[in-house]
């Protein structure tokens, strides 16, 4: 519940962020048609522009679908911690030695995410209707405004169910969070697929984050684009009824996977995690790199649109680009960006979950150093980010040369490492956190994420407001391929972040252990 409030109100500041940046920056109806001409440019990244000449077209278009990604990952997150995570720590079993059967404390742990997930559109419906009864122009409706916070909590809806499923059929909680992930991960590559081009959208019709796209909750709304949504949740939550019903406490359709060799290579703590993220690090890269070659695929075609936009060629010509294609990529790093930073905030949270689970204590009662744990766990994090950031641009690069786009390999490399400062900076904040507040790593480590990204879009969209988007840390890296990087600012930043790393882990060594 905690957790829906908190994303409940980020949803809801950034749709009224986004209203109020976007009427500010293109006060007439004339500037909003040129800047809409621009936009499809980047249809690959956050979905197909409709009537993003209107303050409610283009409000639509900007927040859906990453809002609906992010609750996606929350829902995923949520769902199999508090099913197959409780199951695997033992206190499910706790609950089910009292008066509770398998079916009515599922049903339970069910109702419960429902009840959540209305509080969260609850808060995100209301600060919409704010948004659009205190903006000249934007007509939201209260209609269209309880439509539009439907669209956004439906990734959460789907996969709080999808979630609940897979930790019926999984044999631990990893395995659920690792099925659900693959789901959202191929629901996102469809519709990149989809939105590559006007020509593929009949292809919105087979993936959950489609149906969403599909709604246009503001502009020409298609509320029967919520009926295979409510099909997905709907029958979800059946199977999973079904299957806590009959299941033993503990057993699994899926069996997990075996260890292959003998183990002699888990020299230390180190190497017993890093056997331990290695599944989620190949998704996460994967995923990466995936939306990265079909942002480079589409680089040719996009920058042909983009260079024939006057407002898009102006702005380029502020920020000293002179390649359209350039430019194109340099925005679509900046997606990369936060997604690594999202993947930095989300391996904190599970260093500090560790800890609060009590499987440090297994580590520690050992000729363990506690310094050894936390720099062997927050190594492999730093070199999950750089791993990601890096395949990003080679990945781009192929997509790129693919389509003769004529882009350097170097400059898409470099492009890459630029974007991981971000989530290197989250890393040190998340060590830091772990020491003095370890309860509140995880809100903490996502606070900073969802801060810097609002910040960064409001201080971009809204003239004279430069404070804003400088206490953004995405705005201290540049357009990378586009610009080229300015290490030594890069570099103010890492050395803050390993400052907060330093600080954190001296703290850390002489602090109690805590738990949940």
């Amino acid at each position: 519940m905690r957790w829906a409030i908190v994303w409940g109100f980020v949803f809801g500041l950034l749709v009224i962020s986004t209203v109020k940046a976007y009427s500010i920056a293109y006060p007439t109806a004339a500037e909003r048609v040129k800047a809409a001409a621009t936009l499809q440019s980047f249809s690959i990244l956050i979905g197909q522009p409709y009537h993003a000449e209107t303050l409610a077209g283009f409000t639509s278009w900007r927040v859906t679908v990453i809002i609906a990604l992010i609750g996606a990952i929350w829902a995923l997150l949520t769902s199999t911690g508090l099913l197959r995570g409780e199951e695997d720590a033992g206190r499910w079993e706790l609950l089910l030695s009292g008066p509770v059967t398998k079916l009515r404390a599922t049903v339970e742990a069910l109702l419960a995410f429902a009840g959540a997930l209305g509080v969260m559109f609850a808060l995100t419906t209301l600060v919409a209707v704010a948004a659009g009864a205190s903006t000249p122009g934007a007509n939201f409706g209260l209609g269209g405004s309880v439509l539009f916070g439907l669209a956004l909590v439906s990734g959460a809806a789907m996969f709080l169910a999808i979630g609940s499923l897979a930790s019926q059929l999984s044999a631990t909680r990893g395995q659920a969070a690792t099925i659900a992930a693959a789901v959202l991960g191929g629901a996102f590559l469809v519709r990149m697929i989809a939105d590559a081009t006007k020509g593929l959208g009949w292809v919105r019709w087979i993936t959950p984050l489609g149906w969403i796209e599909e709604i246009h909750p503001l502009r020409d709304p298609q509320p029967f684009a919520l009926v295979p949504i409510a099909a997905v949740v709907a029958g979800c939550v059946v199977a999973t009824l079904l299957i806590a019903r009959g299941r033993d406490l503990g057993a699994s359709a899926l069996r997990e996977r075996e260890s292959t060799g003998d183990g002699r290579w888990l020299l230390g703590p180190t190497t017993l995690a890093l056997r331990l993220v290695r599944g989620t690090a190949i998704g996460w890269i994967a995923g990466i790199a995936a939306l990265s070659f079909f942002t480079g695929f589409v680089t040719r075609a996009a920058a042909s649109l983009l260079a024939d936009s006057p407002a898009f060629a102006q702005v380029l010509g502020r920020l000293g680009v002179r390649r359209a294609s350039e430019g194109y990529l340099g925005f679509s790093f900046l997606t990369v960006a936060l997604i690594l930073a999202i993947m930095a905030a989300g391996q904190m949270a599970s260093i500090r979950d560790e800890e609060a689970s009590g499987r440090l204590d297994n580590l520690l009662v050992r000729p363990t150093r506690r310094l050894v744990w936390l720099a062997g766990r927050v190594g492999i994090v730093i070199g999950l980010v750089i791993l990601g950031g890096l395949g990003a641009g080679a990945a781009t690069w192929v997509g790129a040369d693919t389509q003769h786009a004529g882009i350097p390999f170097e400059k898409l490399f470099e492009a890459g490492l630029n974007a991981t400062i971000p989530a290197i900076f989250v890393v040190g904040v998340g060590v830091l956190a772990i020491a003095v507040r370890p309860r509140l790593t995880s809100a903490i480590c996502y606070g900073t994420v969802a801060y810097s990204y609002l910040a960064n879009l409001i201080g971009s969209l809204v003239r004279g407001q430069d404070w804003i988007k400088d206490s953004s840390i995405f705005t201290h890296i540049k357009l990378a391929p586009a610009v080229k990087p300015d290490w030594g600012e890069a570099s103010v930043v890492v050395l803050i972040g390993v400052a907060a790393a330093v600080i954190g882990a001296a703290i850390f060594q002489r602090r109690d252990i805590e738990y949940a």
